[in-house]
């Protein structure tokens, strides 16, 4: 195309926006190639309590900044409208609670053994983070592997992409399989189909109206379909 060309074609692509009906049909298509991030909320105070494990302050200093930092960021991945973000937060580090973390109302509660041993895990720190900004009412239509799979992608996708994981087996996996697993699977599906639609989830999740249907509405296609095109890629990847 020459210069001279340029301002004609600029001007028929203006033409052709501007028709009727063609800024609505572009519209789903758009929206599921570019979400847009909500805007930025500060994040609240972090408490810390060593009190049960003195040992733990320099680590339990440094996860607190990273919370901190995060928080902002994983508020903009899930807000939607009539979100409203946690007030407080407090990383409390107990020995020998019976798992690494756990997260409860405005708490994080660590191992103080387990980061001895683990001293690289702050990822740990933005999964139970994202279980606070989360805060999905008690609901039997809310998937316990959703919600964990939702903390999980944050983690995995969005703080820590590069880290190595154990891949997903197609051959025994599930969606259901929760944390890793489906995370993997919600990467996948958000990159192929809905950049939004990990904030849709969570939004309805929060709302008490998950039903699977939301996949079909998001991506064209039922939540099973998606994940046989997911592990059948697996497959082919692996030569299976």
């Amino acid at each position: 195309m020459t210069l001279n060309a340029l301002p004609a074609a600029l001007a028929a692509l203006l033409t052709v926006a501007a028709l009727p009906g063609f800024a609505q049909s572009a519209q789903p298509a758009l929206t599921a190639y570019a979400d847009t991030l909500a805007p930025l909320v500060a994040a609240p105070k972090v408490e810390i309590d060593v009190t049960a494990a003195p040992a733990a302050k320099p680590w339990a200093e440094r996860a607190a900044r990273l919370a901190a930092d995060w928080f902002p960021h994983v508020c903009q991945l899930l807000a939607t409208d009539g979100f409203r973000p946690p007030k407080a937060m407090k990383l409390t580090f107990k020995p020998k609670i019976g798992a690494p973390a756990y997260a409860s109302g405005s708490e994080i509660t660590i191992d103080s053994e387990w980061i001895a041993g683990h001293p690289d895990d702050f990822g740990m720190v933005i999964h139970e983070m994202t279980h606070l900004i989360q805060r999905y009412p008690g609901s039997r239509s809310t998937p316990g592997w959703l919600v964990e799979g939702i903390a999980d992608y944050i983690r995995w996708w969005r703080y820590e992409p590069e880290a190595p994981r154990t891949p997903v087996d197609p051959d025994r996996a599930k969606v259901t399989d929760s944390y890793r697993t489906t995370a993997a699977f919600l990467a996948w599906a958000t990159g192929r189909y809905d950049r939004g639609l990990v904030r849709k989830l969570d939004k309805a999740c929060r709302d008490r109206s998950y039903k699977p249907e939301i996949f079909d509405q998001a991506t064209g296609k039922a939540l099973e379909t998606l994940w046989t095109e997911y592990t059948d890629g697996l497959r082919r990847a692996r030569g299976r």
